[in-house]
């Protein structure tokens, strides 16, 4: 089954992906940040999360995203982060996790 993203927008409380077989849901900017899988957030060695959720305040903003090729996206926080790639598969995952939309 293809489940491509076919779509991403601006929603009230976060970005709304939707994908080629239907599935749309929002993701916040806190549960976004929380989830990155960049090497300052998880270990590259040992695979140990180094981000404590509890440090990532409830009111950080998404402050830019863009596409990285066909494959992922790059988000830019209100607390400067900006080093994690957010792979489609990882969004997929982050979707499926939240609930339809």
């Amino acid at each position: 089954m293809d489940t491509s993203l076919s779509g991403l927008r601006q929603g009230k409380h976060g970005i709304i992906l939707t994908w080629s077989d239907g599935l749309e849901a929002e993701l916040g900017p806190r549960s976004l940040r929380v989830s990155c899988t960049c090497a300052r957030c998880i270990s590259e060695t040992t695979g140990e999360r180094l981000l404590n959720p509890a440090t990532v305040p409830a009111e950080i903003k998404l402050t830019a995203i863009e596409p990285i090729g066909h494959y992922a996206y790059r988000c830019q926080f209100s607390d400067g982060h900006n080093t994690g790639l957010f792979t489609l598969e990882l969004l997929r995952e982050l979707c499926e996790g939240s609930g339809e939309t």
